[in-house]
């Protein structure tokens, strides 16, 4: 760049600098105190290995003599922690700490401590708990330990020492970093290593700054309409004249003296002239504006295109029009196009903005700074380890081939022709499917959604494992005749389960008279006919319990020439099937009737034990159809073959299912191998480290396979038992009959005796088989350890009856190996033992199977696994990727010798397992790279790194966003990072009309004192004219507020304020997010409440279950909360049942924790109580919940006698206009009044001036604020969220007592009583509104009512206007009027021209589903629509928008409504009465 250049810079930096002086400035803080950063750390560090936790602890206690850590600054705090932190973490991880601790991510998890140590109210430094006891005195827990009548409540966070089994948990609540914390903890370890220890955050004397918080987003939106495209196609596109003086530079002059610098010379002058406010552009120059912002980054280079996609999108408005004149490249043109395919090949659409992380989809929009933090943490691992492995930038291969899901409910279905189903039809042969189709193929057909095509041919079998006498039973036997008879394409069995007691027999027990009935119909009859029988006998007592008696009568009747006891008797002919149902739960794994199988696969128990059992069922047949397609597609399937066998032969069909097995990749207990070092031996290594052990079992181990050859293995199984047990032996045996069978696993056996002694015992099975795997080649050594855990030979070989020659194998020299055997010692023996207890945290004896460091177990003492259950471990091993990563390691030369290949591929599964994310990864592939593209390559290339790529539209909200995460991403790990262009062709508007910043700091910072600085959101060099709004835009799981600014957020005019504008925001709340289903009709239960509280506020919180989803919602902090149905009617109906995400602590009862930034989501089932079966909670009945209301009224605010008035605003105008309202409504009424206002959107000033006025007034008030749910369609124009606000929560936003409502606009003026409103008959409606006025016909053109869609639609009503309108919100709830609603919205707001005036048309558009009553016509009056005459009747004046003459608002108000000035004036003078200090607001709006 010449001095020419530089000059100009100069002077651009110089009178920008000169001209902006003022910016707005954004803060976000935590409701909470200050937390320690050293116990946030400690919280990262025992995230990442509970043991490195304690590590960590042990060395902070050795330095805290000397710390002196109440002296130290927050700096010296920090710096210090970050040091004994590296001791512990290696420095990648350090770099993630420092960013944690930046977010302050772990700051909810201890406030969570500190909220429950405030509950105990010690007055300490340092106390203990034990159960109910709790002390100061440390000595003293010897008495604790013997008084406490039960044990200390152990939390999902909590770490712990000492005895895992133990009865009593001591937990020390405490300082880290004190003196007075080290001391005590180290009496505890010294002290009670019997019992189980936890240590709990506590810091009696905390900071009273509050925590400053990142991750969300600020935008400044532009308000006004000045700055919108011109339609100037028909006019000559003349060049503007250049200005000759501009902020004192003479523009022109400037471009004649230097030629070569007239670009840079105009985009100075663009700037200056947009420093002031920012003018339209043209038509022609907003077309190429994604491409030019493209090519801006592109030409900034790999070191500052990230910096130059924040600045162009973050402040796209003032550097539009400079941007609007790049000239874009012919070259990167085509290469956008040329790439464009395989990003739509990928899911990518044309202008779309999408990051992926190691190939994981990130939603930009909704991203979670503290989960991305996580996913960071975790691909890091990865990195790192693979990195360890000798594997580079190559594993994303490895990960994109792999099932990382930890879905409990893995696919695998079990062979149910073991139980011998008795079928009732058969698709294949019954003569009334013979009009049907048989063709396999026609299944590729298109067909009705949701539907099963009628083909005549076995594809779909269900069947009922079921005790028929049971009320599940029995319907199930009403369900699969009901299918039956209407014809469902699906085969139908029954296994009957039944009592297997031999003396139980169809003369005393229900459910075998009921499989003797069964039989006794089908043998002179059918299957179908025997059903149809039960049926017949059962539909009497569907609601009452049939006994054996009435079966006698019913089968008399009916067969009167058979003898009851020759059909039911001990001796019965017709038992058959009685033994096959409880053999086929025990053998499959399924261990308990009902079950439902659909072609093998079991059904959720919760889906088919509901009413809604035909969703489950059509679920699982819409799972299944592909594969079945996609067989036939491939010729694998074919018309010849018998399709229910077919069915059954595929790969997830297995002999039995584990349910321990199947749940353990959710478990995510993994072997750890990170960072450990090669190992020949197992002497000396005692001292290692458990990842160290680890590996030298791991490459020490001698293992059993079915080939002799080497190759990499994908399975890698390490079988721990006691081979000196019964049960050991057992489990060793079954486990090699995998090897037996497959040839893709082999299996170690690493031996845990109970009793060591007895182990060493040269006479021992387990010596023996020591022996064999150190002394005999492979084959052999399989042979005989296959005889030597087998119970039938050891137990003759153990007494003296058979000896070894018995039980030598062929090809073996018994005498050699005995002479070997001799050799011998335990110290191999004693040494795996000891690492194998400390690695798998187990005791001496259990039995515990490791598949690819996948552990299950250890297994229960009467609990064991059968052959079946180690190949079901096989196969889900290797249908979640085991053979993805032996192909790769065997496709990249990995040497197979002596097990290192398998030994590799051993280890990346655990580290996958342990640490990969279970979201989908895809590897997007772009064809140049060249001119479109840039690649910023890892600062450190030799150290492992995460594969970062950017597909983005730099004009994008999306954009926006992407440019700061990068940043962030670029500075706390080592990453590559491509950006890929992805602009869109063609704009006919602006693509962005906001200025936005994301906070997302990578690491803290302190001031001169040694104090954190706040996190502040800046923004500067905007244009001082233009008007903006603020709006902060925080994760979906906070409520934030603000709580701080001098000027009005919604209405932003630089050139009007004194300085920078501030605010500050908090974080008021973290939400409890839910859904609640009925367990027996799987609907939601409509009308259900909730509270939330604690021990001191039970009842802090509450609200109702919507319809939609069962969603609830409640606001919280972070601590141990109590979730209850609300006492009332509630609660006598209903209790809860089963739950997710909660703990039960008393009946009815659960405990729901907050302890980080996302919230908390959780699921509850409830079921109605005995005797209530047949009470809905939204009846009418005289009992009914609303009436029963009542009690929870208080006798300040009784219905008949309280006006309850709804309202909302945003900005300091609004909030003026709804001080007039309230003042309004109190002028004209002798009642009690309460305004229920929207919190949401409330200015600072006005929450603080609203006391006084309630106060001088006399009116009560309370502000309510509701989360848009985030399954609901988001709007984003605050106006149209506000309308949202207005209709589409009614149902939740007010206490549950309140039973009716009035909705009021905040510019209107209220000239009568409420209370006739309140007293109105809505007849059965749940809301009245007003109509529309008619009487000024000079707007008649403008009511689009009249005409078109919705003059159709009404068919003759009347339109309504949404200013004031009055709801029965008992009625409301009772229709669920709010969840019809939220439907109807839900449906029609994806459509951007529907609900053009959303707060009106809804309800409009919903009159014949929710029905409106309409209102008198003087209860609402505005010029606009209504003519002067009727005007005197007015009982509310509206200030209605009038789109003729487009009046300011404020002009009108003191045109139209004598009164308003006056109120205006009265209210000021209440105010600034009450407090001077308040900051007069009458002009900040104008």
């Amino acid at each position: 760049m010449n001095h020419k250049c530089l000059l100009l810079l100069l002077c651009h930096a110089t009178f920008t600098t000169a001209i902006i002086k003022k910016g707005v400035h954004t803060s976000l803080k935590a409701n909470w105190e200050s937390t320690s950063l050293i116990a946030e750390a400690s919280v990262f560090i025992g995230n990442e290995n509970e043991k490195l936790f304690f590590k960590f602890v042990d060395i902070v206690n050795n330095d805290a003599g000397s710390l002196n850590w109440e002296k130290l600054t927050d700096e010296q705090k920090y710096e210090y922690t970050i040091k004994a932190a590296s001791k512990v973490l290696t420095p990648s991880s350090v770099d993630l700490l420092k960013f944690a601790l930046a977010l302050r991510q772990y700051s909810p998890r201890i406030q969570y401590f500190q909220q429950i140590a405030a509950e105990y109210g010690e007055n300490c430094d340092v106390f203990a708990v034990v159960g109910e006891q709790v002390s100061c005195e440390i000595t003293k827990i010897g008495e604790l330990l013997k008084n406490s009548k039960k044990d200390s409540q152990v939390l999902e966070s909590d770490y712990f020492i000492g005895d895992r089994k133990a009865k009593k948990t001591i937990i020390l609540y405490g300082e880290l970093g004190t003196s007075s914390f080290a001391n005590a903890w180290r009496k505890l370890v010294e002290n009670q290593k019997e019992n189980k220890l936890i240590f709990r955050h506590f810091s009696r004397t905390v900071s009273s700054n509050s925590v400053s918080l990142s991750g969300y987003g600020v935008e400044l939106a532009i308000k006004n309409t000045e700055y919108k495209a011109i339609d100037e196609s028909n006019e000559k596109k003349n060049v503007e004249e250049d200005e000759t003086d501009l902020f004192g530079f003479n523009i022109k002059l400037l471009k004649e003296l230097h030629p070569d610098s007239v670009e840079n010379i105009e985009s100075l002058r663009v700037h200056l002239k947009e420093t002031d406010e920012l003018a339209p552009l043209k038509r022609w120059e907003l077309q190429d504006l994604s491409y030019q912002a493209a090519q801006k980054i592109v030409n900034a280079g790999p070191a500052d295109a990230i910096g130059t996609l924040e600045e162009y999108s973050q402040n796209f408005p003032t550097h539009a029009r400079a941007l609007a004149k790049t000239t874009v490249s012919d070259k990167l043109r085509r290469e956008v196009v040329q790439n464009r395919k395989l990003l739509e090949e990928s899911g990518v659409d044309v202008g779309e903005t999408s990051l992926y992380i190691n190939g994981i989809n990130q939603d930009i929009n909704s991203l979670d700074l503290f989960k991305l933090a996580d996913l960071l943490k975790h691909e890091n691992k990865l990195a790192q380890g693979f990195h360890g492995m000798g594997i580079q930038r190559e594993y994303l291969s490895i990960l994109v081939g792999m099932d990382t899901s930890d879905d409990e409910k893995a696919t695998y279905a079990v062979d149910y022709r073991e139980g011998y189903p008795f079928f009732i039809n058969n698709l294949d042969t019954d003569k009334k499917y013979k009009q049907w189709g048989n063709s396999v193929k026609l299944m590729l057909q298109p067909y009705y959604p949701g539907m099963i095509r009628p083909i005549a041919r076995n594809l779909f079998s269900l069947i009922f494992v079921i005790d028929p006498s049971s009320t599940e039973g029995r319907k199930f036997l009403r369900i699969g005749q009901t299918f039956n008879q209407h014809d469902i394409a699906m085969r139908i069995g029954y296994i009957f389960a039944v009592n297997q007691d031999p003396k139980a027999s169809g003369e005393n027990d229900l459910g075998v008279a009921l499989l003797n009935l069964f039989n006794y119909v089908s043998i002179d009859s059918s299957n179908s006919d025997a059903l149809r029988v039960l049926n017949t006998f059962l539909d009497g007592y569907r609601s009452s319990e049939p006994t054996i008696d009435d079966l006698k009568e019913y089968f008399e009747n009916k067969f009167s020439d058979a003898s009851f006891t020759d059909v039911f008797g001990a001796d019965s002919d017709y038992d058959k099937g009685r033994k096959h149902g409880y053999e086929f739960l025990e053998k499959t794994g399924l261990n308990s009737a009902p079950k439902v199988l659909l072609n093998g696969f079991i059904l959720d128990d919760e889906g088919v034990r509901s009413d809604n059992i035909e969703e489950t069922i059509m679920m699982e047949v819409m799972k299944i159809s592909p594969k079945i397609q996609r067989a036939i597609m491939e010729g694998k399937l074919t018309d010849r073959m018998n399709v229910g066998n077919w069915v059954l032969e595929q790969k997830e069909i297995m002999p039995r299912i584990n349910r321990r097995i199947l749940s353990a990749p959710s478990k995510r207990n993994y072997v750890n191998l990170l960072e450990s070092k090669s190992c020949k031996t197992l002497k000396d290594a005692d001292n290692l480290s458990d990842a160290d052990k680890a590996r030298c079992l791991l490459e020490t181990t001698k293992y059993l396979q079915k080939s002799t050859n080497d190759a990499i293995l994908p399975v890698t199984f390490w079988a721990v038992a006691d081979a000196d047990t019964v049960d050991g032996r057992r489990f060793i045996y079954n486990s090699l009959q995998v090897v037996k069978s497959s040839s893709k696993s082999r299996v170690g056996i690493i031996l845990n005796p109970k009793d060591l002694e007895k182990t060493c015992d040269p006479n021992s099975i387990s010596s023996y088989i020591r022996a064999a795997l150190i002394y005999l080649p492979m084959d052999t050594a399989k042979r005989l350890i296959l005889k030597l855990s087998n119970e039938e030979y050891a137990a003759d070989f153990l007494s003296g009856k058979m000896k070894f020659d018995d039980l030598s194998v062929g090809g073996m020299d018994a005498a050699k190996f005995l002479d070997d055997k001799k050799k011998l010692d335990c110290e191999r023996t004693r040494t795996e033992a000891a690492f194998i207890q400390s690695i798998l945290d187990i005791s001496a004896g259990d039995r515990v199977i490791v598949g690819n460091t996948l552990q299950v177990g250890p297994l229960d003492d009467n609990e064991h696994f059968e052959a079946a259950d180690f190949k079901l471990f096989e196969n889900m091993l290797l249908s979640r990727g085991a053979e993805v990563i032996s192909s790769h390691l065997t496709k990249w030369e990995y040497s197979a010798e002596n097990g290192a290949g398998s030994n590799t591929a051993f280890s990346i599964a655990g580290l996958i397992g342990k640490y990969a994310s279970s979201q989908k990864r895809n590897w997007i592939s772009i064809k140049g790279d060249d001119h479109s593209v840039v690649t910023l390559v890892a600062d450190e290339v030799n150290q492992p790194a995460v594969d970062v790529l950017a597909i983005v539209d730099p004009l994008t909200l999306e954009a926006q966003k992407l440019g700061s995460i990068l940043q962030l991403i670029k500075k706390v790990t080592n990453c590559d990072i491509k950006i890929v262009m992805n602009p869109k062709d063609k704009h006919s508007e602006l693509p962005l009309k906001r200025f936005y910043r994301y906070a997302a700091v990578s690491e803290l910072s302190f001031d001169q004192n040694g104090n954190v600085n706040n996190n502040v959101v800046r923004f500067d060099g905007l244009p001082s004219k233009q008007l903006l709004t603020l709006s902060l835009q925080a994760p979906d799981s906070w409520i934030v507020e603000a709580v701080s600014a001098k000027y009005d957020l919604d209405n932003i005019k630089l050139e009007q304020a004194d300085g920078d504008i501030i605010s500050v925001f908090a974080l008021q709340h973290l939400l409890v997010e839910g859904q609640c289903f009925d367990e027996v009709s799987g609907q939601p239960p409509r009308g259900l409440q909730f509270t939330l509280g604690t021990n001191k506020n039970p009842k802090q919180f509450d609200t109702i279950v919507m319809a939609n989803l069962g969603y609830f919602q409640l606001k919280a902090n972070p601590g141990a909360w109590k979730l209850e149905i609300r006492e009332g009617k509630s609660s006598e109906i209903y209790k809860i049942g089963s739950h997710v995400g909660a703990e039960k602590i008393e009946e009815d009862v659960l405990q729901v924790v907050i302890d980080s930034f996302t919230g908390k989501s959780v699921r509850v089932r409830v079921e109605k109580r005995e005797g209530m079966e047949e009470r809905n909670l939204l009846s009418d009945d005289d009992e009914g919940m609303w009436s029963s209301l009542s009690s929870f009224v208080s006798s300040k605010e009784k219905p008949q006698e309280t006006i309850n008035v709804f309202s909302l605003a945003s900005g300091h105008l609004y909030e003026r206009f709804m001080r007039i309202m309230i003042v309004s409504v109190m002028k004209n009424t002798k009642h009690p009044v309460k305004f229920w206002l929207l919190k949401n959107y409330l200015s600072p000033q006005f929450k603080e001036t609203i006391p006084s006025l309630a106060k001088h007034y006399g009116f009560d008030y309370e502000l309510v604020e509701y989360k848009w749910p985030r399954w609901l369609h988001q709007q984003k124009e605050k106006q149209r969220i506000m309308w949202g606000y207005k209709i589409l929560f009614l149902d939740v936003l007010f206490p549950l007592d309140v039973q009716k409502i009035i909705f009021v606009d905040a510019d209107q003026v209220v000239r009568a009583d409420l209370m006739e409103l309140m007293k109105f008959d809505l007849g059965n409606a749940p809301y009245g509104y007003v109509p529309f006025c008619e009487s000024r016909k000079e707007m008649d053109g403008f009511r689009f009512w009249k005409q078109g869609y919705w003059s159709n639609h009404l068919a003759g009503r009347r339109y309504h206007i949404s200013a004031l309108y009055v709801i029965d919100l008992q009625k409301f709830r009772q229709i669920a009027a709010g969840d019809r609603l939220r439907g109807q919205y839900q449906g029609l707001s994806g459509d951007p021209n529907s609900l053009a005036n959303l707060d009106q048309d809804l309800p409009n558009n919903m009159i014949h589903q929710v029905k409106i009553k309409s209102l008198p016509q003087e209860w609402l009056w505005c010029e606009t629509w209504c003519d002067d005459g009727s005007k005197k009747n007015a009982k509310t004046i509206d200030l209605c928008n009038n789109p003729l003459t487009k009046e300011p608002k404020l002009d009108s108000a003191t045109r139209i409504i004598g009164e308003w000035k006056d109120y205006d004036d009265e209210i000021r003078k209440v105010i600034t009465s009450v407090d001077k200090n308040v900051h007069d607001e009458s002009h900040t709006e104008l």
